[in-house]
């Protein structure tokens, strides 16, 4: 009589990724769809964590909650009012909570612009860029209403680029830590990690919708 083979495949590991706003929610959803990112979830916190601290505990309850491998809290410093000092002060708390911070000084808009190029100095003030970046992707605004409109294949299209923004967040990280202290994004470090748990991007069946 045959004997049945004992099923050996180990569970997937899960990650957590809990976003300051909206618009950044709907950004890495579209990321999560796109790259069939099967074991990511991604969540937006609620209104009421202002604070950093309270954007940490919330993502480590969730942590928690649905018992995933790794979590991170993503947000701009202007999401969270926070400053490098302040980011400083709660890598320990962070670190005690189980929870990876995933941020963006000044702004998340950062990340679209390193998609464009590294600035050679730290930049305190995106508004130039900004102007740019709008230049390079007509009707761009980071809102809801644009991820869910004009804005519904930002990702894909941005995509091709990813490894060069990400190589451009390393570059520009060591600019931003010899003027700070403290890298402007941790967003390569989430690559890592992404990659570690959810394997490479599957993109093949976005071809028709990446123009």
């Amino acid at each position: 009589m045959k004997t049945r083979k004992k099923n050996t495949t180990e569970p997937k590991r899960m990650l957590l990724l809990v976003c300051a706003t909206e618009a950044e929610a709907l950004y890495f959803s579209q990321m999560r769809k796109d790259c069939r990112y099967v074991n990511l979830t991604v969540l937006q916190a609620p209104s009421q964590t202002k604070s950093l601290e309270a954007l940490i505990d919330w993502t480590g309850r969730q942590r928690s909650k649905g018992r995933f491998d790794s979590a991170w809290a993503l947000f701009g410093f202007d999401d969270v009012s926070a400053t490098v000092d302040s980011v400083k002060e709660m890598e320990e708390y962070a670190e005690k909570k189980k929870v990876k911070m995933l941020y963006f000084n000044p702004s998340f808009e950062l990340w679209f612009i390193l998609h464009l190029g590294a600035p050679t100095a730290f930049v305190k003030d995106l508004a130039p860029l900004k102007e740019k970046l709008r230049s390079a992707i007509p009707g761009y605004e980071l809102t809801p209403e644009y991820f869910l409109t004009k804005g519904l294949n930002l990702h894909i299209k941005l995509f091709p680029r990813h490894s060069a923004a990400d190589l451009n967040a390393r570059n520009y990280n060591s600019v931003a830590i010899a003027s700070t202290g403290l890298k402007a994004t941790t967003m390569p470090d989430f690559d890592e990690n992404l990659t570690e748990i959810c394997g490479l991007a599957d993109m093949s069946h976005n071809q028709k919708v990446r123009r």
